[in-house]
């Protein structure tokens, strides 16, 4: 009986030392399959193989300390023998936010069936069931849109409508800060500006939409454009997208925290681009900073601005016409200082709006929503005496 006991544990020994954990970087190796981070916005965190189709990801933060719970994961599976991959995502620094998207060419993404997710109500943990057949597929909190993508949208946006692209400035690491910029003469200004958090894809879906509508073709469109000038920053924080950060660049630091202070260079082209409008004697007349939330929402001033009540009339006329897009008017006192929608309505007193997208809405409803929103903007805009 003890003998027994003894190969009993040695085995159970054995099977624990056979579970090798992964690095981020490192091809993590299971029987079954492969798991692998090596491509832009990826995150997975140590990889341990539990048994031939099962291992655990540790998902973790990009810095220590507080941060905000946005967990983000990116990464790929190579089957080998399996036709499933049992996957246990372990959340450090956050919980369970967002629903797994799976994709087999990294374009055309779908939400991992409802059958195939289980996470328990403390958050902590989630387990996936991802289909495996010939191909590598990829899994991610969101869709995976990265600098690449941007730059095709960005050539095609501009190719379409003539519009100017240049670029505005280099991130912490170099890469390129993209701006639309039409009617630089004109006397006001629409700024529009996206993707401050990485993690916030819903937010930049709503961008994309939005900014070609005011740069299209339609009469009211061009309208607008023969009197504001519209300034447009699709993607703030390229260096925090491809490294698959949670929250901030990588100076550590989040950019919508980072207004005033402006101590990053992200934030300090828009700074620079502020005081180039002071220079020329331009006003800005309106603010919309792209977001994503856990619900379709607008973070909005309850203090009077120039002109009073523009973004409730805003709002309340985009409602009007839009159907299966519930959203809420936030208004509320303004807190942070630092937040970029309170900076720019503490310098200017204009209307400055958080626009956030709820992370699981239909993409479908925020590309049809975006468009109404952005012509009951151009509208109002347009009555206006400033």
């Amino acid at each position: 009986m003890h003998r027994l006991l003894l190969i009993t544990g040695m085995a159970l020994l054995a099977s624990c030392a056979q579970q090798p954990t992964f690095g981020p970087g490192e091809p993590c190796v299971a029987p079954g399959f492969t798991v692998t981070d090596g491509f832009s916005g990826a995150r997975r965190g140590d990889c341990t193989v539990l048994s031939a189709n099962h291992v655990q990801l540790d998902i973790r933060p990009e810095d220590e300390g507080e941060i905000n719970n946005s967990p983000w994961y990116a990464f790929r599976i190579t089957p080998a023998t399996s036709d499933s991959a049992a996957v246990t995502l372990a959340y450090e620094g956050g919980t369970h936010r967002y629903w797994p998207k799976i994709s087999f060419d990294g374009d055309d993404w779908a939400p991992l069936p409802d059958s195939h997710v289980t996470a328990p109500e403390d958050g902590l943990r989630a387990e996936l069931t991802v289909p495996l057949g010939e191909e590598t597929v990829y899994v991610a909190a969101q869709e995976l849109i990265t600098p690449v993508t941007y730059e095709a949208w960005n050539r095609k946006l501009a190719a379409a409508t003539g519009i100017p692209l240049r670029e505005l400035g280099r991130s912490l690491q170099g890469r390129p800060i993209q701006v639309f910029d039409s009617n630089t003469d004109a006397k006001e200004v629409l700024l529009l500006l996206g993707r401050q958090h990485p993690p916030e894809v819903s937010g930049a879906i709503a961008f994309f939409a939005f900014a070609e509508t005011v740069f299209g073709d339609g009469e009211l469109a061009r309208q607008f454009r023969n009197r504001f000038r519209i300034v447009a920053i699709p993607l703030m924080n390229p260096d925090g997208v491809v490294a698959g950060n949670w929250r901030h660049n990588m100076g550590s630091i989040d950019l919508n925290r980072d207004w005033g202070p402006f101590t990053q260079p992200e934030t300090q082209l828009v700074q620079d681009l502020l005081d180039e409008f002071e220079a020329n004697g331009q006003s800005l007349r309106m603010f919309v900073d792209f977001h994503s939330t856990d619900e379709n929402y607008f973070y909005t001033q309850q203090e009077p601005t120039n002109p009073p009540g523009f973004t409730r009339a805003w709002l309340e006329n985009a409602a009007e016409r839009i159907e299966d897009y519930p959203f809420t008017n936030g208004e509320a006192p303004t807190k942070n200082p630092t937040v970029a929608k309170n900076y720019i309505y503490a310098r200017y007193g204009i209307p400055a709006v958080t626009f956030e997208a709820g992370d699981e809405t239909d993409r479908a409803a925020v590309r049809t929503a975006a468009p109404v929103f952005a012509e009951e903007l151009m509208r109002l805009m347009l009555e206006q005496e400033y």
